[in-house]
């Protein structure tokens, strides 16, 4: 087994583009064979370290995330969205009252950018990552005019 982690959310550190993986030695070593010989400079290593240090912060980002998490996704509901419990820094939301597509391209339009992909199973869903309770709030704001 293979435990990845990245740095982006849960550190706020999606800039740095930073990411570990832990496992038993022997599946580490092969990863090793085949990974970049500069694959990560010294200044995000430093900044990675600092960060896995202050374990509070992480705490503290990790249940901000959480409670957003649950006012988005009850509030994409009270919408009309059908959205199942997430325990990631998403939501897999169902437009049952528009077409996603549709809403999608709206978002844009206002400069607000969820995923959409057209593809069988999910092409009626938006994966919404779960923001700041300003960036939510202004997702929710525009929601409520295009799904009206």
């Amino acid at each position: 087994m293979i435990v990845l982690r990245s740095m982006s959310k849960g550190y706020s550190l999606a800039g740095i583009r930073f990411g570990y993986a832990m496992a038993q030695p022997e599946l580490i070593a092969g990863l090793m064979k085949v990974k970049d010989s500069y694959n990560v400079d010294a200044v995000a290593v430093a900044v990675a370290t600092a960060a896995i240090k202050d374990q509070a912060y992480f705490r503290e980002n990790v249940e901000k995330v959480k409670a957003e998490r649950s006012r988005l996704t009850e509030q994409l509901r009270s919408l009309g969205f059908e959205a199942p419990q997430s325990h990631s820094n998403f939501v897999l939301a169902k437009c049952t009252n528009a077409v996603a597509a549709d809403v999608y391209e709206q978002l844009i339009k206002r400069g607000i950018y969820v995923r959409y992909f057209p593809y069988p199973r999910i092409e009626d869903k938006l994966r919404i990552t779960v923001g700041t309770a300003e960036q939510n709030d202004k997702l929710l704001a525009a929601l409520k005019q295009i799904v009206a």
